[in-house]
């Protein structure tokens, strides 16, 4: 799911994108924790995916947006289905899908979730917490050897995901929605199911991620909001 708080547009100048496992850094972990909760407080509840049991999985991949002086603006998370502990879209609406974990499990390799996606009141409007932050994911999900990517999206995030290859499964829920009481909406049950290729993506964002893995240290500059950004990029993990 994305959150965020509305602003005006804006620009900043410089940005950076970083990613790392969660076990490798505790103190960014609990900067993202810190700035996802406080979205999701400002709209009144929080997720059972923003608890802090993620921090301590190997098997989760952080995406952090931030200032060149660590201001965290936001990000999202990759987190590989496993033992330890379950996806975010199993605690969020396991319950009400029987067939779900079944249809988990036939992946190989292993499916992963893009969750977590969020951004700060200092850059809302300009695309932090879901264009660069789905763009760095499946990036980041190409350069670990990821294949298959779900992800559970709001009615707005699931319109930004299309463009990246992201379609409904219909074999889940209602045709790949559910109603999510959680955040008092309906949700999209949505698989990116090969990122390697990103079949039916926008050509455009298909050929930025493609760069992005074949060097992931990248300097580059994107219109975003009223100027131009700088935009560093540090993938390598």
């Amino acid at each position: 799911m994305s959150f965020s708080i509305s602003a005006s547009e804006s620009s900043i100048p410089e940005l950076r994108i970083r990613a790392f496992r969660a076990v490798d850094d505790f103190e960014s972990c609990m900067q993202f924790r810190v700035g996802h909760l406080g979205v999701l407080e400002a709209f009144g509840f929080k997720l059972s995916s923003a608890t802090e049991e993620w921090m301590f999985n190997p098997d989760t991949y952080v995406i952090v947006i931030e200032s060149p002086e660590g201001e965290v603006y936001g990000g999202s998370r990759l987190q590989k289905i496993g033992d330890k502990i379950q996806l975010p879209i199993q605690s969020a609406v396991g319950d009400d899908i029987p067939n779900l974990n079944e249809y988990l499990s036939v992946f190989n390799p292993p499916i992963v979730e893009l969750c977590g996606l969020w951004n700060s009141v200092a850059v809302a409007g300009l695309g932090i917490g879901s264009v660069y932050s789905i763009r760095a994911a499946l990036a980041l999900a190409g350069i670990l050897n990821f294949q298959s990517v779900i992800a559970l999206c709001s009615a707005y995030t699931y319109r930004i995901s299309s463009k990246y290859g992201f379609r409904l499964v219909e074999s889940l829920a209602d045709g790949g929605r559910i109603y999510y009481d959680g955040a008092n909406q309906f949700a999209h049950i949505t698989l990116q199911r090969d990122v390697n290729h990103m079949f039916d993506s926008d050509e455009n964002e298909r050929k930025k991620i493609i760069e992005i893995r074949q060097n992931p240290l990248i300097l580059c500059e994107e219109s975003i909001g009223n100027g131009i950004t700088k935009i560093e990029y540090a993938l390598s993990i």
